[in-house]
């Protein structure tokens, strides 16, 4: 009995099996119209939908031989101020860390977008709402900057960009002038902050100058000063050379006078004209006649001062103008040759399956409904 109940459901579904393949059968000229229609609206979209093209680039940290006029210039300045030269690998691992912050930058890929090409054609016509969708996605859709994983690939040590435009030239150009902008801003910011820095050098040195240039001329004042009222106090006391003042043995004497013409006269013991008036009219005034005709004499540090400030202001103004790379291309942006998007083939295949599946599960469930009703 159970083997008769097995049977009869095993035929049963056979039977049901062979109405569904006879339904679709009958129905096989609507399964080949729903399906010509599906792939022709597929085929539509593949033909008129934007296509998306992918450039790519891969950079690296400059190479020594491009670092060029800049490295020439920070030689120089270091040579200039005696100080340690600049490690050029340093250099140029801080020139490409510049590069690879600005790189991930939002306002610097939208201050770049807002003025292409590729933006303009994009917003043309576009409400305020719209242009703003626009830079975003350009800036972050179409705009990618990938870090190798060193977990994963220990060795690598590029970095990739790109970039995704309907045409593969425009892709390839827009690229292009990213990294370009990328790099101008990058060395823009390691510009600014060496000038910072020469600039608060070259103050300093001016002022130290100019300290030294005060401080001698006080000195000098202050020595014609004394002199000026000894030698008066000389004339009136009638003393006209030192010899017959001095006693020549008390050589101490001499010397006191002698050293007390550069202290100001409130700290000197000249103050009250104790020795320096008795040096004699004759020798005071030989001390003021080439105290007024020669020059200051400056120490050697002034003269020092004064060389460095006239090599690094021309150094000073020519940094202004350094140009310089701060990355190197390990592979430059390439021109697509396979687009990204529409995919024609799958999509007229999606079409065609997306077609046929409807068409077939319409037929197979009117088909189970109809029997239900005449059951």
């Amino acid at each position: 009995m159970a083997d008769s109940v097995k049977s009869h459901e095993q035929s049963s579904d056979e039977i049901d099996l062979i109405e569904i393949f006879r339904a679709l059968w009958d129905k096989k000229w609507w399964i080949v119209i729903t399906t010509f229609i599906t792939t022709l609206l597929a085929g539509i979209y593949a033909f008129t939908a934007k296509e998306q093209w992918t450039s790519k680039a891969t950079v690296i940290a400059p190479k020594l031989t491009e670092l060029g006029e800049y490295l020439n210039v920070r030689r120089e300045y270091s040579r200039i101020l005696r100080v340690d030269p600049v490690d050029p690998n340093a250099l140029s691992a801080s020139l490409f860390n510049n590069f690879n912050r600005l790189a991930q930058s939002q306002d610097t890929k939208n201050e770049f977008f807002i003025t292409s090409n590729v933006y303009k054609t994009l917003a043309e016509g576009k409400d305020e709402q719209g242009q703003r969708t626009v830079l975003s996605n350009l800036s972050n859709e179409n705009t990618s900057f990938i870090i190798p994983d060193a977990k994963k690939d220990p060795n690598a040590i590029g970095r990739t960009l790109s970039f995704s435009a309907e045409t593969p030239m425009e892709a390839q150009d827009t690229l292009g002038k990213l990294v370009q902008f990328i790099n101008s801003k990058a060395f823009a910011v390691e510009l600014e902050d060496f000038l910072v820095d020469f600039q608060n050098v070259l103050t300093a040195l001016q002022y130290e100058k100019s300290l030294i240039q005060e401080d001698l001329s006080v000195n000098k004042s202050v020595q014609l000063e004394n002199l000026n009222k000894a030698y008066e106090t000389a004339q009136k006391a009638g003393i006209k050379e030192y010899s017959k003042a001095f006693n020549q043995s008390d050589a101490s004497n001499i010397a006191a006078a002698l050293s007390d013409t550069k202290i100001s006269l409130s700290d000197s013991k000249l103050a009250d004209s104790s020795y320096l008036f008795m040096l004699g009219e004759k020798y005071l005034k030989a001390q003021i006649d080439v105290a007024n005709e020669k020059g200051v004499v400056y120490p050697p540090r002034y003269y020092q001062i004064d060389y460095q400030l006239k090599q690094l202001e021309p150094l000073f103004e020519k940094t202004k103008t350094v140009k310089t790379q701060t990355f190197s291309y390990q592979a430059s942006p390439d021109y697509p040759v396979i687009k990204d998007k529409p995919k024609k083939v799958i999509i007229l295949l999606i079409g065609a399956f997306i077609g046929l599946m409807i068409s077939c599960l319409s037929i197979i469930l009117t088909h189970y409904l109809l029997a239900s009703k005449f059951k």
